[in-house]
């Protein structure tokens, strides 16, 4: 065991980071702040206990690390973060023999409280589509559609940002109004788009084809638009917008979950059409919307509709 405590942190977070990567199929941008997390709580145990090994971790740096990030007045969101980047890596270096089970345990109080999630009024994503759409000034001009169009599978698809850019051609059916999203854990999931959408978006796919794009959405020079190209896209579309407001991409998807609950769409649903592998975020987008999900599922129910 002596070799082991040699080891420093680094070598386990980025053991742990592969294997994220490789074995949970974790997104990348999941992964970069799953690492950036870590390598902070390396830092902490370094400076404040004097320790750069795993063997030394117990409950009591634990309690002190998520007591500095209340002290520093981090948000809930990010207490919440870090204490689950930190947990899944104890919990792997156990699972694979790193560390012995039972040194630590997790102090209880630390999850903090949710904050509610921004999302747009209906007048809001009508206007901004409305002004988006009306830039476009030329209709061989590829770029003002491609703006259009990611509004759109942002707004009325909830697909997250990774899941937008990542998109190909083939990925769009619109014959039947249907695209397939992968998701994280590069599982595959099929969302329907309004009809009142196909034109334009049949559009903008001929005019990808005179370009020869592999994926749906690209930048100028060609190549698949990165995360921050769809922000700075937002950005620049707000700039210009004569009614600023603030907009990041999750907030379309906060706004589609809440929407789509509170127009009567069902919790389990919203949960295939999201990618979410639990109700835990559904669920919360129901308290939001003020929808009960024991009476869904009661509707749902093979039990309760059998009527045995």
């Amino acid at each position: 065991m002596a070799e082991e405590e040699k080891k420093h942190f680094d070598i386990y977070i980025e053991l742990f980071c592969n294997y994220l990567r490789s074995v949970k199929s974790y997104s990348e941008n999941t992964i970069v702040n799953y690492r950036k997390d870590l390598l902070q709580f390396a830092e902490f145990c370094y400076k404040n206990w004097n320790i750069s090994t795993i063997s030394n971790i117990n409950t009591d740096i634990i309690r002190s690390y998520l007591s500095e990030l209340r002290l520093k007045r981090r948000m809930s969101s990010t207490i919440i973060r870090k204490r689950s980047a930190l947990s899944s890596f104890i919990r792997f270096l156990e699972q694979k023999g790193f560390m012995q089970k039972g040194l630590v345990s997790f102090p209880k109080g630390f999850r903090g409280e949710r904050k509610l999630p921004e999302s747009f009024t209906k007048n809001q994503i009508t206007n901004f589509l409305l002004f988006v759409k009306n830039q476009i000034k030329n209709d061989t001009n590829v770029f003002e559609y491609r703006d259009y169009v990611m509004i759109i599978f942002l707004s009325f698809c909830g697909v997250r940002a990774s899941e937008l850019i990542n998109m190909k051609k083939n990925h769009i059916d619109s014959q039947n109004c249907i695209i397939k999203v992968t998701g994280k854990g590069n599982k595959q999931r099929l969302v329907p788009f309004p009809d009142d959408f196909r034109k334009d978006i049949n559009c903008y796919i001929r005019l990808t084809q005179m370009n020869n794009w592999e994926f749906l959405f690209c930048n100028k020079s060609g190549k698949k638009l990165t995360r921050r190209g769809l922000f700075y896209i937002l950005v620049k579309k707000v700039e210009k917008y004569p009614d600023p407001v603030h907009m990041h991409p999750h907030k379309f998807r906060h706004t589609f979950s809440i929407t789509y609950l509170r127009s009567g769409g069902d919790v389990f649903t919203l949960q295939a059409l999201l990618g979410h592998g639990s109700l835990d975020m559904v669920r919360y987008y129901a308290q939001i919307a003020e929808v009960d999900i024991q009476q869904a599922h009661r509707r749902a129910s093979p039990d309760d509709n059998m009527h045995l």
